[in-house]
């Protein structure tokens, strides 16, 4: 083989261990499978190069059977998305191919003659072992992916074509070299689109913030690389000039150490501003030594926040108790005063007064209180259809329509009391701005699929939101209606849903249609990204 062939194996190597090392570092939901199937591909990979490199290739002869062991690795790697992994399974697959590795190590011309030309005694038996694994591995995958649905189904399939890739440029390769039917480095972009196809399947699993640190863990270790190899090649150039060639060769490692230390001090630096400025603008979650710093202060100051909101949640718990009581007694005394003939539109004004108290109430709990999230898988649009008939019903007869379209086999993981109380606010405040402004409008609710989000746009063609309260519009105690308007408002609810969406790893948002009136865009995760409880319920556990 020409040496030239060795750099086609290069780019492979190191995406296999850069994406092994990474999610050893940062993965946190998938444990050791994908480090693993990547360090098996960057030692079989290693080979490669150490067989195409002139003076090596007698040492590669030792490592080429190691090729086997991504079999294990795959095997693993399936395994991690179960939920239910079966053990025996891996430990076996790791055992076996590891054996074969060993034997590969131990004797390699079992295998194949010199320079790995020829085929020796175990050849056929182990060529013939090798088809018949692969082919129960890949027949395993696609049975695991018939049955499986939605994200599990979809990495499984990647996974099986991984595995295919890699059987092709591991043992497929080796097998086609030994018997000279074509050239090795045929296994470089075999295994360069296994690598890449594994680490999607596999890292799909990790959800949320360790998701996104893994992706931007890659980008910045590439960043990293480009940067430094400048770096190190201007410095290498420039090495011979800054370091006195007369004297002994210790005098010039020392020399050399000398220079390369005062070097580093202010290069490296400079190579860290250069990454993060480059990290900032490529990366979609920056991990630089700043981003990281203003990260924390961020969540400091949530920290902070949540603190007192749980203090607040304590405080309405004791002032609902104190009011509650209160309220009960004045509705009883309304009712002795209605017996005894009191004017009726009076009570009905009092009456009037302590339901929106209690309501005020209600909605001060839900917001300083609330319970932690029941997720489960959930169809939205029948959810969404249910909400929004309830808020219209609640509303009167006189509520105008209310029309619901959208995904129908749309499914996403959710608390579904929390995903209808969401609906619910939304609508109620467009019905509330209708019939504020005398108008005969209409409500539409679209439910939509966004790459791995559940999408609800709620639209009035009302009269919008009031221009003064719209930067503070998911504030509680913000709202554009008094405490005299037909349909007072507490100013809870939206701050309410917006807290509902943000609890799920969501959103909410306003937006001015360009034909008028309001929308508000709530977005759910398909699969819910935060734990069960707020930071609040976690303070009052504690």
């Amino acid at each position: 083989m020409s040496a030239l062939s060795a750099f086609a194996f290069y780019p492979v190597w190191a995406l296999a261990l850069l994406v092994g090392f990474v999610s050893l570092r940062l993965g946190r939901s998938r444990g050791y499978a994908l480090p693993l199937l990547c360090f098996a591909q960057g030692v079989w990979v290693t080979g490669l190069v150490l067989f195409a490199t002139p003076g090596t290739s007698h040492i590669a002869e030792h490592l080429l059977p190691s090729g086997l062991v991504q079999a294990a690795g795959f095997v693993h790697a399936a395994e991690a998305l179960a939920p239910r992994p079966r053990r025996k399974l891996v430990v076996g697959a790791w055992m076996a191919t590891g054996a074969v590795a060993a034997l590969g190590v131990a004797a390699p011309r079992l295998f194949y003659g010199p320079g790995a030309r020829g085929m020796g005694p175990a050849f056929l038996p182990l060529a013939i072992l090798g088809v018949v694994t692969a082919a129960a591995m890949l027949a395993y995958f696609a049975a695991r992916a018939r049955r499986a649905t939605g994200d599990e189904r979809r990495n499984l399939l990647a996974l099986l074509a991984a595995a295919f890739l890699g059987c092709l440029g591991g043992g497929g390769a080796i097998a086609v070299f030994i018997l000279g039917l074509g050239p090795l480095w045929i296994a470089a972009p075999l295994m360069l689109g296994s690598t890449l196809i594994a680490a999607h399947a596999t890292l799909g699993r990790e959800q949320g913030k360790a998701r996104a640190l893994v992706q931007s863990g890659i980008v910045y270790a590439v960043i990293t690389a480009g940067v430094s190899a400048v770096f190190v090649t201007a410095y290498a150039l420039a090495l011979p000039y800054l370091v006195p060639a007369q004297g002994s060769l210790l005098t010039f490692a020392a020399g050399a150490l000398a220079v390369t230390f005062f070097a580093a001090l202010p290069v490296d630096p400079l190579r860290q501003i250069v990454v993060d400025w480059i990290g900032r603008r490529v990366a979609r979650d920056p991990i630089g030594v700043r981003d990281l710093a203003e990260a924390v202060d961020r969540i400091e100051v949530r920290a902070d926040q949540a603190e007192r909101l749980a203090e607040m949640g304590r405080i309405a718990s004791a002032v609902a108790h104190e009011i509650r009581n209160p309220l009960g007694v004045m509705l009883a005394q309304a009712k002795i005063l209605e017996r005894r003939g009191a004017d009726p539109e009076t009570l009905a004004d009092l009456r009037r007064e302590i339901a929106s108290a209690r309501r005020f109430l209600d909605d001060l709990l839900r917001y300083g209180k609330p319970r932690p999230l029941d997720l489960a898988p959930v169809e939205v649009l029948p959810e969404v259809t249910r909400a929004a008939e309830s808020a219209r019903a609640a509303f009167g007869d006189l509520a105008p329509p209310v029309d619901v379209t959208g995904d129908a086999a749309l499914v996403a993981e959710l608390d579904r009391a929390a995903l209808g109380d969401v609906v619910k606010v939304l609508v109620h405040n467009a019905l509330v701005a209708l019939s504020t402004a005398g108008e005969r409008g209409r409500v539409t609710i679209d439910v939509a699929h966004e790459g791995d989000e559940a999408v609800v746009r709620v639209t009035d063609d009302g009269p919008g939101v009031p221009v003064e309260i719209e930067p503070r519009l998911f504030e509680p105690f913000v709202t554009g209606r008094g405490r005299d308007a037909s349909h007072p408002g507490t100013g809870l609810g939206l701050a309410i849903a917006a807290r509902w969406t943000e609890r799920h790893g969501g959103s909410l948002r306003h937006e001015r249609p360009p034909s008028g009136g309001a929308r508000f865009i709530a977005r759910f995760p398909l699969v819910a990204r935060v734990v069960n409880a707020s930071p609040m319920d976690q303070n009052r556990a504690s």
